[in-house]
Parts: C-alpha cells; sequence; structure tokens
C-alpha cells in the first residue's frame, strides 16, 4: 500500500489532522482526507483545502470534534454534512461517507450514508477520487478505488461514470478548471461525454446561481482567460452571453478581482441585460456595483 507524507502542509494543519486522527479512533469511526488536497499532495503542491469523509455520521462526529478543537461548528443535517471554522480562518469539511442518486439530470442528489468507495464513485473525475486514511492504524494510507492515481500520472481529466455532466453539469466548468490550472488532457469518452452534454444543452436543468458558483471559481484563478477559452471552444459560455468571445480578450493579466473580470465580461451589453444576468447568478448589490464599474 502506498503511503503518503503530509509534510507539504503547513504544520498547523498537519497537527490539526493528527488531532483528528485520535479523535476518530476515540470515536470508533473512520476518517478519510479526500479531494483536492490528495490530489494536490500527490502533485507535489501545497493545499489548504480539508475534506474530510467519515464512515458514520458527520454532524455528530463534528459536534466532537468541534468541542475539542474550539472551533465553530455550522451543521447541514439534511446533507449529513458540517463545517469546521477556526479562529484563523482555516475550515475543515466534514461529510457522511454516501451513495447518490439523481432523480433528474441537473437536481440535487438523493443521499444514502454509505462506505468510502461509495462515496468516492459519486465524484466528479478520477484525480479527486482519491483517499488517505486519518485513522492512527492507517494514516496517510493511500485508497483510491477508481483508479486516480493512474489518471494523475497520465496527466488525464477522466469521468468516473458516463452520465456524470448529466447529473451534475457544472463539472463541465470544474474540466475546464483543472485541465488548464494542471495543463491535463481530457480522456477521449470524457471529450465526448462533455460535447455531447452542451450539445443538448444540459445547464438548463440547473440553476443559474449553480453555474455562477463554478464560473466564479474560474475567474478567481491567477490567469482564468484559458479556462474561459476552454469553455468558449464547447460554446459553454454562452449562458453569460451571445458574443462574449471578444470580451475574453479584455482581460489582460494585470486585471484581477472575480468582480471586475466578470464586469469585463457583461460590458457591452445593455445595462438591463447586465443587471438581468447579475440578478439571476444572484449576486449579492455590493459586488454588483463593483461589476457595473469593472
Amino acid at each position: 500500500m502506498k503511503r503518503v507524507g503530509l509534510t507539504l502542509l503547513p504544520r498547523n494543519i498537519q497537527d490539526l489532522l493528527r488531532q483528528v486522527s485520535a479523535f476518530a479512533d476515540t470515536q470508533g469511526v473512520r476518517a478519510y482526507l479526500v479531494g483536492g488536497m490528495v490530489r494536490d499532495l500527490l502533485l507535489g503542491m501545497q493545499s489548504t483545502d480539508i475534506d474530510i469523509v467519515v464512515e458514520g455520521d458527520a454532524c455528530i462526529v463534528a459536534r466532537h470534534w468541534a468541542d475539542k478543537l474550539g472551533a465553530e461548528l455550522s451543521l447541514h443535517e439534511k446533507f449529513r454534512t458540517a463545517a469546521l471554522t477556526f479562529k484563523d480562518g482555516l475550515i475543515i469539511d466534514v461529510v457522511t461517507a454516501r451513495r447518490e442518486t439523481y432523480a433528474r439530470g441537473g437536481a440535487l442528489p438523493d443521499i444514502v450514508p454509505s462506505s468510502l468507495k461509495d462515496d468516492i464513485l459519486r465524484r466528479d473525475f478520477k484525480i479527486n477520487g482519491m483517499a488517505l486514511g486519518l485513522n492512527v492504524n492507517d494514516f496517510g494510507i493511500l485508497y483510491d478505488h477508481a483508479g486516480g492515481l493512474k489518471d494523475l500520472e497520465a496527466k488525464l481529466i477522466r469521468v468516473l461514470h458516463s452520465g456524470s455532466f448529466v447529473d451534475d453539469p457544472t463539472r463541465i466548468l470544474r474540466a475546464a478548471r483543472y485541465a488548464v490550472r494542471f495543463g491535463f488532457q481530457l480522456d477521449a469518452l470524457t471529450h465526448d461525454l462533455l460535447g455531447e452534454a452542451v450539445r443538448v444543452d444540459v445547464f438548463k436543468t440547473i440553476t443559474a446561481p449553480r453555474y455562477f458558483l463554478e464560473l466564479r471559481r474560474i475567474l478567481e484563478e491567477k490567469d482564468p482567460v484559458p479556462a474561459l477559452d476552454f469553455l468558449l471552444s464547447w460554446d459553454a459560455l454562452r449562458y453569460i452571453s451571445y458574443g462574449v468571445a471578444e470580451r475574453v480578450r479584455l482581460i489582460e493579466a494585470g486585471v484581477t478581482g472575480w468582480e471586475t473580470r466578470l464586469g469585463i465580461l457583461l460590458s457591452g451589453l445593455a445595462p438591463l441585460k447586465a443587471q438581468e444576468i447579475m440578478m439571476g447568478f444572484n449576486i449579492p448589490r455590493p459586488s454588483q456595483r463593483i461589476i457595473v464599474r469593472g
């Protein structure tokens, strides 16, 4: 079994994960570090994005951790998730290992508590489907039920199943963000599935705020233009407005801030149309004023 060292992580996060390890053993639950932090560690990159899956009730587990660690607790019992926020701004998301089903494409999933393997197989891409054990007896051991390490080494973005983009169309924007950030390519099947998903207009199955949440993450990248170009090549930016391609070119290297960058993408539109898009995205008024100036 492959053991992954955590020395790339800031010391405070390493210490925190060691404490979580002891708490999990005391509570008799299996706990795993999952998602982006695992991927980034394997790529030799630093990360502060702490996502933990537990085989048990995340809300009960997180209450105990919050009490022991002196963290502010936020519970989302409907989805069996919790967040611990520390005074230094660090956040730990704790999620119940689950299996997900979708009543229809684009719908929020129905959740059934399950195992780590099922939790991995519900995720967006194989490179994000790896986990590290956090219990004392398997601390740092890699769990790779989906073959994510192989894709990471091959620099591939690959969905976990053929209905992935239909179930959650925002994964299209995530594919753009990850492909550009890491210099990865879509594997052949993922390439075809993405094209078909855009062709049948899967974005109509989700709300505008869900689309914008992923778009904002792209606009917050150090250089968002390559990912925006990726989406343009798939005609997946038309949900902002038609003719946006020319405005992407206006986002220069020195232009920072997601509001300013979105303002450039919306520039040239009739004020009422720009306002309609911002309202649809559920953007707060203070940010709208920055966007309009941008």
